[in-house]
């Protein structure tokens, strides 16, 4: 989103406010379970998110393409493990807009209280999401709006940072963070490991931020200095906003044991709860309202984000085959996945109608531990299997095994997410069924389309051009053409390119059909074997394999006809001239 020219400070802001939006709704829905020992789960989140950020940064620089944890499993494993990772992410960035509409409505309270009441707060979410798909359906997150974006995540830093700063001096009671701590008991250590899962929202929009590399130009040095900046920045304000939240509303006693107000009152606005304990009561005016200013537009635009995360992996997705291309179709004027767009706006408010921010909070920790363990573990395996690979950026402290350089923070890391992502499965009840319905009823559906219905495997990648999902062709004069096929995995290229061509003709046959493809497969005979003689029947069921792969791949363009034919030659050259 943001080029070099802005410099380097900028991109840190850019990508700092990619994650940091998660405060405004995280800091709630973990304090209901971690209580006095949430400061110290979200530092250890914090923590983790920056052993994430060095795996992703790694990763995505490397091969500079869209698609985050998708794209570092397809190149360290194969498609199947892709679409995992892809699938577990796309529900996650569904998730993220739907509790960032939720959200908006409550912190637009000084404003009006209808906003968040009753009706009033479906409806506001509501909007917030048909904003946001019409702004992503548009087109309008593009490099034109730059600079508004980055002073937008500036003013997000300045505030949290005015937060922290202001509670320090008008709240500072560190007793109240260790009032009602009885180790072991409360919060349990069930407690606090769900409490330490949950947390894992505060890494939601790292995905998207991925997603900024094939955009931006950086050096090495740029890069490592805002990785820096991160890896200081980001825990610390992790865990101060949670001290300073936890000392303006307390753990306190009650009849059902220790809780805090953040946990219930203030659960869908947790911040605006911390700034209006404030005294004097002018000065939590004053926050109240900064905090209106900023946090609706902060969030709005992460679901902005999130939308735009949820077209570019369904993009990737259905580039590679790993969907049908229909999910994916681009529409002309915009090239925008308009499809992708309006059902993660449907999906978005359907989960919106319950405004269940813890549940939709453990949902997302399921899909998004799969994910980032996956990435972990692909940039570990491509140590292995693609060590002479340029990085631009490598993760520091690498470790010895068995003659290769691995990186050990991604080593920790991958340990700490998989048991994360087990113990997600055993304590969250939701995100088990939600979670793994989702990933069951993806899984099931990517072997049946591609086993099925494109009759490939389920490993082998096999891409299709952007061209390929346009909603209309341009004009152009094509009418029918020859596409020789040589039975190798350059087919699906030679037939999508051609495919691509011939769908960019204006239709102009009687019943409204576009051009035609004329494939063909040359079986060269030896000249000791008649031309016209039958061939052998291996090699024709080779022939009538390719052919059949082939009309399947140029069925995927509309207004094209696809004729298959098999020609005898001496020579696979003879043979395309006779055709």
């Amino acid at each position: 989103m943001t080029r070099r020219f802005l410099g380097v400070p900028w991109l840190f802001a850019v990508a700092y406010s990619a994650v940091g939006f998660s405060l405004y709704f995280a800091i709630g829905v973990v304090a209901d379970r971690g209580l006095g020992l949430t400061p110290l789960i979200f530092l250890a989140a914090g923590v983790l998110f920056v052993l994430t950020t060095l795996t992703y940064t790694e990763g995505s620089v490397m091969f500079l393409e869209r698609g985050g944890s998708t794209t570092m499993a397809r190149y360290a494993f194969n498609e199947l493990v892709s679409f995992a990772a892809g699938w577990a992410i796309l529900i996650d960035y569904v998730i993220v807009i739907a509790l960032a509409a939720i959200t908006v409505p409550h912190y637009l309270a000084p404003i009006s209280d209808s906003f968040s009441h009753s009706g009033g707060e479906v409806l506001t979410a509501g909007a917030v999401i048909a904003v946001v798909a019409g702004i992503n359906m548009l087109g309008v997150t593009g490099r034109g709006r730059q600079r508004v974006l980055v002073v937008l995540a500036l003013a997000d830093l300045a505030l949290q940072l005015a937060v922290i700063g202001v509670g320090a001096a008008v709240a500072f009671e560190p007793d109240l963070l260790t009032a009602e701590l009885d180790l072991f008991a409360s919060p349990s250590l069930e407690d606090v490991i769900y409490a330490a899962v949950i947390a894992t929202v505060a890494f939601a929009g790292i995905e998207a931020a991925s997603d900024l590399a094939p955009d931006l130009e950086f050096e090495p040095p740029d890069l490592k200095r805002v990785l820096t900046a991160g890896a200081v920045l980001v825990p610390l304000v992790y865990a101060a906003m949670a001290v300073v939240a936890l000392m303006a509303v307390p753990v306190v006693a009650t009849p059902q044991g220790p809780e805090t107000e953040l946990a219930g009152r203030f659960i869908d606005d947790p911040i605006m709860g911390v700034v209006q304990s404030y005294e004097p009561a002018w000065l939590a005016d004053v926050m109240r309202w900064a905090v209106a200013v900023v946090a609706p537009v902060v969030l709005v635009w992460a679901a902005s984000t999130s939308m735009l995360g949820v077209s570019r992996h369904m993009y990737v997705l259905a580039t590679n085959r790993q969907i049908p291309s229909w999910l994916g179709k681009l529409g002309r004027e915009h090239t925008t996945p308009y499809v992708a767009i309006g059902i993660a706006a449907v999906m978005a408010f359907g989960l919106v109608i319950p405004a269940d921010i813890e549940f939709l909070a453990g949902v997302y920790a399921f899909g998004a531990l799969l994910a980032i363990s996956i990435a972990h573990l692909a940039v570990i395996r491509l140590r292995v299997i693609d060590a002479e690979r340029e990085r631009p950026y490598r993760i520091p402290l690498d470790v010895m095994v068995r003659g290769h350089r691995l990186p050990l923070p991604a080593m920790i890391a991958a340990v700490i997410t998989i048991l994360a992502w087990a113990s997600v499965i055993a304590f969250h009840d939701g995100a088990r069924y939600l979670g793994g319905g989702w990933m069951v009823f993806g899984l099931v559906g990517y072997v049946i389309y591609r086993r099925v219905v494109e009759g490939t495997s389920v490993t082998k990648r096999v891409t299709v051009p952007a061209e390929a999902l346009m909603k209309e062709p341009p004009e152009v004069e094509y009418g029918s053409i020859l596409v020789p096929i040589f039975g190798t995995e350059l087919d699906d290229d030679i037939v999508g390119t051609a495919g691509r061509l011939a769908a960019a003709a204006e239709p102009d046959s009687p019943d409204g059909r576009g051009s035609r493809l004329d494939v063909i497969y040359v079986m060269a005979l030896p000249l000791t074997v008649p031309v016209d003689a039958p061939a052998p029947k291996e090699q024709r069921e080779r022939a009538e394999t390719a052919l059949r792969r082939a009309r399947e791949v140029g069925e995927e363009y509309e207004s094209v006809d696809v004729a298959t034919d098999i020609v005898s030659a001496r020579t696979v050259g003879a043979g395309i001239v006779e055709a």
